[in-house]
């Protein structure tokens, strides 16, 4: 069966509305984020911190290649994953794409509720709206070209019945 591909900002949903949708359809749950921090054996943060943006960047277009078309996976991109390399090209060649466009607001206050420390790209930032903003702009020619949009809130079964035929 076909894969299915959650694209988006952080903090929109796309790990918790993929690990429903992965057990609504009996498919495995791949987090890309965790991924990597096994992958190299540390939290991403400190990716970052140690070795750059640059570096996290390239390990993360490697493991998403990983990945092979038709494997039955549900996977979590990280919000950047699409904007780099040609990543959103083998996103679109993996399976469904599903774009979650959540509202700058909405992300502000699931970042506040669980704390920016974990989110290296914003660190920094003297308006966390504004970031995020600037942020879902920069992103969203990439995060459009997803095969499926989903506006604001959804469950897993909604998106189900979204993506059905696509299966």
């Amino acid at each position: 069966m076909k894969n299915i591909i959650l694209v988006g900002m952080m903090s929109s949903g796309k790990s918790t509305l993929g690990k429903k949708l992965a057990r609504l359809l009996g498919y495995r749950f791949v987090d890309l984020d965790k991924l990597i921090e096994t992958s190299e054996g540390m939290a991403i943060s400190t990716i970052f911190s140690l070795k750059g943006e640059e570096y996290f960047r390239e390990i993360e277009s490697k493991l998403l290649k990983e990945i092979h078309p038709n494997r039955s996976v549900v996977l979590a991109s990280g919000g950047g994953t699409p904007c780099f390399f040609d990543n959103m090209d083998y996103i679109k060649k993996l399976g469904i794409s599903v774009f979650l466009d959540v509202p700058a607001s909405d992300i502000v206050k699931r970042i506040e509720n669980h704390g920016k420390d974990d989110r290296p790209i914003l660190s920094g930032a003297a308006s966390l709206e504004l970031e995020i903003e600037r942020k879902i702009e920069q992103r969203r020619p990439f995060y459009s070209l997803a095969e499926v949009t989903i506006q604001g809130q959804t469950d897993a079964s909604e998106l189900l019945r979204t993506i059905k035929t696509r299966l």
